[in-house]
């Protein structure tokens, strides 16, 4: 401490203080609970586990996870949005389009991206005409431009190949 000067050993003094305070300070606005104070629902912390052990280090564990809550609840949305995600990934693509069909019939609302992934799935197995279906359909659910823009050109190319 001999090499700090006054107002250097004022700053960081200073400094200290105001972490201990921020360290110290609530978290959560007045009359709310942090998220893991919060009810969970079980089945939705089931698959959020599932899906880490997938991206993680036992990804056929996670599989079997979420298979295990599908046996539990054939209607688990989530469960069968992660599938179909995790089937593209691993080139199942009949079982991705089985979920993404699935997810639509479910809750078409909360999933318009099962369309775009549906279309990608269709376009993969060489449906073109159902993958063009697909992908129109997810044009006029979403702004993103970006997305927009990419799903365009690849109407384009689908087009192309009819």
């Amino acid at each position: 401490m001999a090499g700090f000067k006054k107002p250097q050993l004022l700053a960081l003094l200073g400094a200290l203080v105001v972490i201990v305070l921020l360290m110290l300070a609530p978290r959560t606005p007045a009359g709310k609970q942090p998220v893991a104070a919060q009810a969970m629902d079980p089945a939705k912390a089931k698959t959020a586990e599932a899906v880490a052990l997938v991206n993680g280090q036992d990804p056929m564990r996670g599989i079997m996870m979420l298979r295990e809550i599908l046996e539990e609840d054939p209607d688990n949305v989530e469960a069968h949005w992660n599938l179909g995600l995790f089937s593209i990934q691993s080139g199942q693509y009949p079982k991705a389009l089985e979920r993404f069909q699935k997810v639509l019939a479910l809750d078409p609302e909360n999933y318009p991206d099962a369309w775009f992934y549906l279309g990608r799935t269709y376009a993969t197995l060489d449906s073109n005409a159902q993958a063009i279906a697909s992908l129109k359909k997810y044009k006029t659910l979403t702004q993103d431009t970006a997305m927009l823009n990419g799903v365009d050109r690849f109407l384009l190319e689908l087009e192309n190949v009819k």
